[in-house]
C-alpha cells in the first residue's frame, strides 16, 4: 500500500468519526453533562467514592476470577496445556477480588497504585491524541490529558497516607474534565459545516507521519 493511499484511508476513517460525532452531537453533549454531574457528586463524597471504587473493582476481579477458573476446568477436559496457568490466574483474581470487596479500606492503598498507573497512561495517550490528531476542541482534550497525567504523579507522591480520599478525588476530577471535553466537542462540532469537517479531517494527519515510508521503499 502506497503512502498516499494509507494517508487517504486514515483520513477517511477520521472523517467518518467526525461525521458520526456531528450526527449524534446530542448524545455526546448529554454524556458530557452526565460526566460533569457525576463528577461533581463524586467530588462532594470523596471517601464514599473511594470505597465504592475499591468495592466495585473487587467485585469485577471476583467475577472475572470465577469465569477464569471455570474456563480452566472446562478446558482441562481437552488436555489443554495452559490449564495450570489459567487456574492459578483465576484463583488469584478470586482471592484479590474477595479481599478488596470485603476489606475496601485495606484495598484502597493497592488500588491507589493501580489508579496512578492508569492516570499516567491515559494522560499520555490523551495528550498525544490531542497534539497529533487535533480534533474539534482539541485544546480541552490536551488540558484533560495534562491534568490526568499530573494527577497520576500526585498519587505516587502522596501514597499511601491519602489513599482513602485521594482515589475518589482523582476519579471525580477526571470525570469532570472528560465531561467538559465531551460537552465542548459536541457544541463546537455542531456548529461546523460539512466542508469544515472535511478540512478538519484533511488536517488531522500531517503528511510528515508518512514521509519515511517512500524512503524505506526506495532503499
Amino acid at each position: 500500500m502506497s503512502p498516499d493511499s494509507t494517508m487517504e484511508s486514515a483520513q477517511n476513517r477520521i472523517l467518518a468519526g467526525l461525521e458520526t460525532v456531528h450526527k449524534h452531537w446530542g448524545y455526546f453533549l448529554a454524556s458530557g453533562i452526565a460526566f460533569l454531574a457525576l463528577g461533581t457528586i463524586a467530588l462532594a463524597y470523596t471517601v464514599l467514592t473511594t470505597l465504592a471504587s475499591v468495592f466495585v473493582f473487587g467485585v469485577v476481579l471476583l467475577i472475572g476470577g470465577i469465569f477464569q477458573t471455570g474456563h480452566a476446568f472446562k478446558m482441562s477436559t481437552s488436555k489443554w496445556s495452559g490449564f495450570l496457568l489459567d487456574l492459578l490466574i483465576g484463583v488469584l483474581y478470586v482471592i484479590t477480588g474477595l479481599l478488596m470487596a470485603v476489606h475496601p479500606l485495606a484495598g484502597a492503598q493497592s488500588l491507589t497504585l493501580l489508579l496512578a498507573s492508569f492516570f499516567l497512561v491515559v494522560g499520555v495517550f490523551r495528550t498525544m491524541g490531542a497534539v497529533i490528531l487535533r480534533p474539534p476542541s482539541w485544546g480541552w482534550l490536551l488540558a484533560s490529558g495534562i491534568v490526568t497525567f499530573l494527577l497520576g504523579i500526585l498519587v505516587w507522591i502522596q501514597w499511601p497516607e491519602s489513599a482513602l480520599w485521594l482515589i475518589g478525588t482523582l476519579v471525580a476530577i477526571d470525570m469532570i474534565f472528560n465531561g467538559a471535553w465531551l460537552a465542548m466537542l459536541a457544541v463546537n462540532i455542531r456548529r461546523m459545516t460539512p466542508q469544515e469537517i472535511q478540512e478538519r479531517a484533511t488536517d488531522a494527519l500531517p503528511r510528515a507521519l508518512f514521509e519515511q515510508q517512500p524512503t524505506r521503499q526506495s532503499g
